[in-house]
């Protein structure tokens, strides 16, 4: 069994077990190994089984594969305890003889067993025969206040177990109150929520202990005397009777509801009041003691910060969710800097971008002849690398159509080089497919041949679709001309409309080929396509206006 030992640059080390014919690479995270730091090229490499031998390539990356102090160019062999290098990452290959693996039983301590089967043995209480007569009163009041402190904190590690739990400001509520409510004394409770500015925002229903006894007892109606008190001083308060409390002598409501004890905390975050939690008696004038009030404090707190919790979850959650559907479509730089300027429209607008397609020449045809898993396999690995060179680029995705792509260079936020960035995408796809057809054949897959079309000119980008479904797009007729620059494109070939080309200026080998008469225009379109190779061909010309279009040449039928 043959496994890399991998150490990064911070130091750390990791594993990973070479279980594949083909194990890619390199930055990207289509790659099974991704290691990611600058010196690593997108797909950087490739580490081969055959046989019980290992093989490692590089492909096409910048700083190549070094392999024990050499670089190397050529496919080559590795042997146990060889050290690859890619860029900064360590790579050592250690082949395991599991022959020398021996596994036997652990020993289990008994004490641990009984713990873990939660074989807990019961304490023998000493009987009243067994203790002197003298002590029997003593030992009747201890064992009574022990009752009492275990019933006590029974309530609390309940409290802090299942508010803990809760995630959902409703389900929080609920469960305060029904904890609320096991404290002795206590026969009805409700929480009350402030919004930021300190209004009521909300109220609970009143639980009851007796669930019977609901329809008999008088509404609440909860003093503003109360609330104010609450706000200004932020701490738990005990009611004994409301005729004897001058705090609340002026409290007509809270005479009104005949309340003989009540309890009332704050619910509070760690900057702000989020309500209060209150409970009452109404036929004991003094139900509740200090003891009883600070249990009810401490479960109140445990609620604050329980909601506190929740409220900040649920802001990340929506953050998160903004900036996850920001992802989807747009450069990871561009969503930051969308999320730093809120005031950056992605509403309807119209601006001037470079639109590019990447089509799969054939694919549908090679489809027929595989696997559906492996369909899925090829296509989910081919979208996420064509998107990495996008978002690298400053792009943004638009959307996966079939077996092609379609992205955006301008929009939201140009970047000023937008056509050159499009053209380097769809060079460095072309150049990437190159690289992955060198392994078509051990990993079982097609060699994928791919068109592109390019178009520069006006479109509304914006958020489009139904209520129940948006998505960021563009339209217009920049958009429609790259797709049918994209349809008369061969497997290898880019081709850029004229209003692209201008734009480049002489940054790019191009070949000016006979215009195209596209469906949906009127005149026939310029097109240039881009010499890729390595070895670029001079730049030609670019004319300063467009030629009529008689005499163009008909859009040409390829393989799709």
């Amino acid at each position: 069994m043959a496994r890399l030992i991998i150490s990064s640059p911070d130091g750390k080390n990791g594993i990973l077990e070479l279980n594949k014919p083909v194990i890619t690479v390199g930055r990207g995270n289509a790659n099974d190994l991704v290691l990611n730091d600058s010196s690593v090229s997108r797909f950087h490499a490739v580490i081969k089984l055959r046989e019980n031998s290992v093989f490692v390539a590089d492909r096409g990356s910048t700083n190549g594969i070094v392999l024990n102090d050499n670089k190397i160019s050529q496919e080559t062999e590795l042997t146990d305890g060889d050290v690859v290098l890619v860029g900064q990452y360590r790579l050592r290959l250690e082949n395991l003889n599991e022959n020398g693996i021996q596994v036997r039983r652990g020993e289990w301590p008994s004490t641990l067993d009984h713990i873990m089967r939660s074989r807990h043995e019961q304490a023998v209480l000493p009987r009243s025969g067994d203790v002197p007569s003298s002590g029997v009163t003593d030992l009747a009041v201890r064992v009574k206040k022990l009752e009492r402190e275990n019933y006590l904190l029974t309530v609390l590690y309940e409290a802090g177990k299942a508010l803990n739990s809760k995630l959902a400001l409703e389900h929080i509520c609920d469960q305060v109150v029904a904890l609320a409510c096991l404290i002795e004394g206590v026969e009805r409770g409700f929480v009350m929520l402030f919004n930021e500015q300190g209004a009521v925002m909300r109220q609970s229903e009143v639980r009851y202990r007796d669930p019977g006894s609901a329809g008999s007892n008088p509404q609440i109606i909860l003093s503003q005397s109360v609330l104010e008190m609450m706000r200004r001083e932020k701490q738990p308060i005990l009611i004994e009777d409301v005729r004897a409390d001058e705090r609340f002598s002026g409290s007509e409501s809270l005479r009104i509801s005949g309340l003989r004890s009540a309890m009332c905390a704050p619910l509070m975050g760690n900057e702000r009041l989020f309500g209060i939690l209150y409970v009452d008696n109404l036929e004991k004038p003094a139900a509740f003691t200090q003891e009883e009030l600070n249990v009810f404090a401490l479960v109140a707190a445990q609620a604050g910060a329980a909601i506190d919790n929740a409220v900040a979850h649920e802001k990340i959650a929506q953050q998160s969710l903004q900036r996850s559907a920001l992802e989807r479509f747009l450069a990871p730089e561009v969503v930051e800097m969308v999320v730093a300027n809120p005031d950056i429209r992605l509403g309807g607008v119209n601006q001037e971008v470079t639109v590019m397609f990447a089509d799969i020449r054939d694919f549908t045809a090679m489809s027929e002849e595989m696997e559906p898993a492996r369909v899925v396999e090829v296509l989910n690995e081919y979208f996420t690398r064509v998107t990495d060179v996008i978002f690298d680029n400053g792009g943004t995705l638009d959307k996966y159509i079939g077996d092609a792509v379609m992205a955006v260079f301008g929009a939201p936020i140009s970047k000023g080089n937008d056509a050159a960035s499009a053209v380097n995408s769809a060079i460095q796809i072309q150049r990437l497919l190159i690289e992955l057809n060198r392994d078509a054949a051990a990993r079982d897959w097609p060699e994928l041949r791919v068109g592109i079309g390019i178009n520069t000119g006006s479109a509304i980008a914006g958020n489009i679709g139904s209520p129940r479904r948006l998505d960021y797009t563009v339209v217009g007729d920049a958009v429609n001309t790259a797709q049918r620059l994209m349809t008369n494109a061969a497997g290898g070939q880019i081709l850029i409309a004229e209003s692209t080309a201008r734009k480049l200026g002489k940054k790019f080998a191009l070949e000016q080929l006979p215009e195209l008469k596209v469906k949906g225009r009127s005149e026939a379109v310029p097109v240039f396509a881009v010499d890729w190779a390595e070895k670029s061909a001079p730049t030609v010309a670019i004319p300063k206006k467009r030629r009529p279009a008689r005499g163009a040449t008909q859009s040409r039928k390829t393989p799709t």
